[in-house]
């Protein structure tokens, strides 16, 4: 009886999770609308593995998407650009490398600046030793 309350919530909770997902793809097919769901690649390039085993793509789709990328199994570097739903037109570029995934974008939320007294304490570390005393520099 216990492992049929046990199933039988398990059950529950994933038939809640699936109905949350449909109901995001739902909302998302909305904003989208159908002239998106109907987009044609318009222009499409490959140039395969050349032998320094660097690759290049591209395409466009009818509905305004452009992608272009280069690389190799170590470094990416690309760039995609669409309209927005709002009607904000979206350029991302960006590098993957061994160090990560870097994405440059006027669209993506920037820091705010580093306060003054954070900057003062950095200039001080990098200028005095552990005990406070001035760092000796030598040429």
């Amino acid at each position: 009886m216990r492992n049929f309350l046990i199933t039988l919530l398990c059950l529950a909770l994933l038939s809640s999770q699936l109905d949350a997902r449909l109901v995001r793809i739902r909302r998302i097919r909305r904003l989208v609308g159908g002239s998106e769901r109907d987009a044609q690649i318009t222009d499409f390039r490959v140039q395969p593995l050349d032998e320094n085993g660097v690759f290049k793509y591209a395409f466009k789709t009818s509905n305004g998407i452009d992608v272009q990328a280069a690389g190799s199994a170590l470094e990416t570097i690309g760039i995609f650009s669409y309209t927005s739903p709002e009607g904000q037109d979206i350029e991302t570029r960006y590098i993957a490398d061994e160090l990560g995934f870097h994405v440059v974008g006027r669209h993506l939320p920037q820091p705010p600046p580093t306060p003054s007294y954070i900057l003062r304490s950095l200039e001080y570390i990098r200028t005095h030793n552990e005990d406070g005393s001035p760092k000796v520099h030598t040429l």
